[in-house]
């Protein structure tokens, strides 16, 4: 009976935030900030609302970095709570075009101004993406990806695509790692204390003089770096 309160709750939540995200946007269209406002306050009474205890750590060291491309690790639809917290001013996100068609949620999404990609077309993918330098190059727009590109669904840390890394390098702007502690099929919805979620900010990867070539070793210094993090996150709470 909790967990139905709890996803009815959530859900109408979810709806009035994105009800107001999308009168901000109209108000003031793909405004970066309208993303930063919207997902903090997803993340205000999000945790509450699930009974989740969460726990955010040095958060201060993305402040102030200037434009950058974010690198989280991607769980399930509950990422927009611990990524919503840890997203900087003047950043948008980077998903999957057929985000659109979710009520509410998809619709604040393109009108924010979040870039939209479709990965079954590899040219509009490659253009997307140089859309991205784009902006973090003439805009000084910072951007959130999900490097493995799908959710992960409990199956830990799936291998990264190259696209984040190749953008990061055109645009010489570093890499900001960002680690949720695993939380995919350990959250108890129907207990009072549904489980706990550690996100963990690792300080920035430089491209400074990086090439395209680099993108790979970039690429794996990265991955590295977050599924050590994950491991030990997951230690502390689970072990």
């Amino acid at each position: 009976m909790l967990k139905i309160v709890r996803i009815f709750l959530i859900g109408l939540y979810i709806a009035g935030v994105m009800s107001l995200g999308i009168l901000i946007s109209l108000l003031r269209p793909r405004h970066p900030n309208n993303v930063y406002i919207i997902s903090r306050m997803l993340a205000w009474k999000g945790f509450d609302i699930l009974g989740i205890e969460y726990e955010k750590r040095d958060a201060k060291i993305h402040e102030g970095i200037g434009a950058a491309v974010y690198c989280s690790n991607h769980q399930n639809n509950m990422d927009m709570f611990p990524g919503g917290s840890c997203v900087q001013e003047n950043t948008v996100v980077l998903g999957k075009n057929s985000i659109i068609w979710i009520p509410f949620f998809g619709q604040f999404f393109w009108l924010s101004g979040n870039i939209m990609i479709n990965r079954s077309n590899s040219f509009k993918a490659r253009k997307s993406m140089e859309k991205v330098t784009q902006k973090i190059r003439e805009e000084g727009i910072s951007v959130w990806v999900m490097p493995e590109g799908t959710r992960s669904k409990g199956k830990g840390l799936l291998p990264f695509k190259k696209g984040a890394f190749v953008t990061a390098i055109a645009a010489q702007c570093p890499i900001a790692p960002v680690v949720f502690s695993s939380y995919a099929n350990k959250i108890n919805l129907g207990k009072w204390k549904s489980g706990k979620i550690i996100a963990q900010c690792l300080p920035t990867i430089s491209t400074e003089g990086m090439t395209k070539e680099d993108a790979p070793e970039l690429m794996e210094q990265t991955r590295s770096a977050m599924l050590a993090c994950l491991n030990k996150l997951d230690s502390e709470i689970y072990d």
